[in-house]
């Protein structure tokens, strides 16, 4: 009688007769430690968006929280820039300002001063929109910009980068305190509620 050449199924090896007790103890329990980790790592991402360090200026009578890990500078004409040292290809940043408000001056002369000054220093700057807004229970002014950011250094390869920005302006009586945000316009959404905890931490 002849025999097929291949022969018949169950001539065929079993699919993971191969395999020990042991081999799929070691398979399960790298499965079971991966979920863990990813799990674990995604733990850790979100406490660390959410965890704060305290900010306090008096001589600008201001105190707020921002990210943990953010540096922080007071040499500008500010009162106070964070960055986020992490972020590429462009900072996400906050700035808080305070100009002196007297009796002739307005909300609209504060927020023209801003756009002539990034005019001339920003690449592209333009004004998305002005809206008056309530935030934490406070009367602002939100002005939403945009802007190119481009290495001044010929010798640095980096693409131009697209950011957008938000500026709060509060009154508070002799005074305009000018919260801003700016970051990466693709990063944008995702940072907002960040800068959200940020502006409704601050106390003046």
């Amino acid at each position: 009688m002849s025999q097929d050449l291949w022969g018949t199924d169950s001539d065929l090896p079993e699919i993971g007769s191969g395999l020990t007790k042991n081999d799929r103890f070691s398979a399960i329990l790298v499965a079971l430690l991966t979920v863990a980790a990813l799990g674990l790592g995604l733990i850790t991402k979100q406490r660390s968006s959410t965890d704060t360090w305290p900010y306090e200026s008096r001589e600008a009578g201001i105190s707020i929280n921002y990210p943990t890990g953010w540096l922080t500078d007071e040499r500008g004409d500010y009162v106070v820039r964070m960055r986020d040292p992490k972020a590429r290809p462009f900072k996400t940043q906050y700035i808080i300002t305070i100009v002196p408000m007297g009796g002739q001056t307005s909300t609209r002369n504060v927020l023209d001063g801003l756009t002539l000054q990034r005019s001339a220093d920003l690449s592209a700057y333009r004004v998305l929109n002005v809206q008056e807004m309530t935030v934490s229970g406070v009367k602002s002014t939100k002005m939403s910009f945009a802007f190119v950011d481009a290495d001044p250094n010929p010798f640095i390869q980096r693409l131009p980068v697209a950011v957008m920005g938000i500026d709060f302006l509060i009154l508070d009586e002799n005074r305009a305190i000018i919260v801003t945000f700016m970051s990466d316009k693709q990063m944008f959404e995702e940072n907002l509620p960040t800068f959200e905890r940020f502006m409704s931490s601050l106390r003046y």
